[in-house]
């Protein structure tokens, strides 16, 4: 699982360039065969065979640096990606933020031109923020009900907001891009019971959290396991995670 890269800056969530290619060297050299969602559906349903040592590899949230810095490296090496963008803050033309401090998004006429090496799916439509709960504790958005506007949602609410959220990111995705993504990666890797079954009736497919576990058959397919990767994880130590995962 990766998020936003940079030329050279290497921290727990972001990757430099010289990294990244590295990594993504070491799986093509140690026999790794990309896949894309929905040949892991296909797999998990019963009805199709993965490549030996299958990876998926996946980008939460949209950042412009998956298209600028990741998308040149994947297409070098001719392997795939699925990108999980928050549909929201995706617009149709980028839009110069010289002082913002918000690190910057893709718009999507990029999302369009990665088409053949990237697969759009949905990290929510604008679910990615935390409030308060009934208990007075900080939740994420998709796990329970939460103070909107001051005033407490009751169960009903808090279903019926992340329903609508959940339609509506798969719409845009296929009004924009002329197909509807069958997979979500939740804020934060959080995601209730209750919600999951929002997320069937949404019509996804797959539900991805984090845990650091390898996907097998037979796994929940909406509570699917991904690996975090470190900005300071070598080729090496990449490759070790993921054996490491498998135990």
């Amino acid at each position: 699982m990766y998020h936003h890269l940079e030329e050279k800056l290497d921290n727990n969530l972001v990757i430099s360039r010289e990294n990244f290619d590295n990594q993504m060297k070491s799986l093509k050299e140690e026999g790794y065969n990309t896949i894309t969602a929905q040949q892991l559906y296909n797999y998990l349903i019963g009805g199709m065979q993965l490549p030996q040592k299958p990876v998926l590899i996946t980008f939460d949230d949209g950042y412009l640096s998956n298209y600028e810095i990741a998308y040149p490296i994947l297409k070098k090496y001719k392997m795939h990606a699925e990108i999980f963008v928050i549909t929201s803050r995706i617009l149709e033309n980028t839009v110069d933020k010289p002082n913002s401090k918000e690190i910057p998004k893709m718009n999507w006429n990029q999302l369009r031109e990665m088409k053949d090496y990237i697969t759009i799916q949905s990290h929510t439509w604008d679910s990615h923020y935390k409030f308060k709960s009934s208990n007075g504790s900080t939740n994420t958005a998709l796990y329970g009900p939460g103070y909107i506007n001051n005033k407490l949602e009751n169960q009903t609410e808090y279903i019926e907001r992340v329903t609508n959220d959940f339609i509506q990111s798969r719409k845009i995705i296929k009004e924009k891009l002329g197909y509807e993504p069958i997979a979500i990666t939740y804020p934060y890797g959080v995601i209730s019971n209750e919600a999951i079954n929002s997320v069937k009736a949404a019509g996804f497919k797959l539900g991805f959290v984090i845990n650091n576990k390898s996907v097998i058959k037979g796994d929940n397919r909406f509570v699917l396991s991904r690996i975090t990767v470190n900005g300071n994880d070598s080729g090496v130590e990449l490759i070790n995670k993921i054996k490491n995962s498998n135990l």
